[in-house]
């Protein structure tokens, strides 16, 4: 598969493009599966790392995020994911072939808190290059009771940053201001969002009683290296995973 020459020109006027239907009904139906089986296993040192927050419903720690899974940890879900017309189509986007940098699952459970309206290169990226991809799978329907992911539409920020390093963009939930310059993405099992790490988004807390799971693989160009090992070797020294006991708090701000 490769994007087509609107798809490529949406991307670069506007940060995003949504790609329907990228993954069919069989893929996704053993994805997500796997991301349950995911969900339930207590993982070693240097393996998968679970991320948790407290719950707004009851105060609980819930799971919020899963990193670090791909690779020899899940091949299956590693090959399922980094198809070969994903590849293609990162490669497209990027100008030459994609290496992986980062990936995470986000459980958005019912009780989950809003993710600010933020840049994911305010996350520390700098230090590892200026520019990154993301390839967003949607595994359950995202709808605005779940807490489906809002954009800038309007292509109107930044290519850099627009604020500090761990600042988001704004302490409001969606809908954001001005209103005619962000969508929310309502979007269905298999749809793919590609975007790159300034384009503004976030979401809503997940106000419902349907999870909203999304997988998001971030991508560097290959002439940058790969970094997927220091990244996380850094990441952990600062944010230790897999500490239910220790989830973050409202105030804190994570991508």
């Amino acid at each position: 598969m490769f994007l087509t020459e609107e798809q490529t020109k949406v991307f670069k006027d506007k940060g995003f493009v949504v790609v329907k239907g990228f993954f069919d009904a069989k893929v996704m139906g053993r994805v997500s599966a796997l991301l349950d089986e995911l969900r339930e296993k207590q993982p070693a040192a240097g393996e998968e790392a679970k991320y948790y927050e407290k719950s707004s419903i009851t105060g609980e720690s819930i799971l919020v995020r899963i990193e670090n899974v791909l690779g020899d940890l899940n091949p299956e879900l590693s090959g399922l994911l980094l198809s070969p017309e994903a590849i293609e189509c990162l490669t497209q986007l990027l100008g030459e072939p994609p290496v992986l940098f980062k990936e995470k699952i986000n459980y958005k459970l019912p009780g989950c808190r809003a993710d600010k309206l933020h840049q994911d290169q305010a996350a520390g990226w700098d230090p590892y290059s200026d520019f990154f991809i993301t390839m967003g799978t949607v595994v359950d329907a995202n709808r605005l009771d779940n807490a489906a992911l809002s954009f800038m539409m309007s292509g109107n920020y930044e290519r850099g940053l627009m604020t500090p390093e761990w600042q988001p963009l704004s302490e409001d939930d969606p809908p954001y201001s001005p209103a005619d310059e962000y969508v929310l993405l309502e979007a269905d099992p298999g749809d793919v969002i590609f975007f790159d790490a300034y384009v503004p988004h976030g979401s809503p807390p997940n106000t419902g009683d349907r999870s909203r799971r999304n997988i998001f693989l971030t991508f560097n160009r290959q002439s940058d290296g790969d970094m997927r090992a220091r990244y996380y070797r850094d990441k952990w020294e600062s944010y230790a995973p897999n500490q239910a006991d220790d989830a973050r708090a409202e105030a804190s701000f994570r991508v």
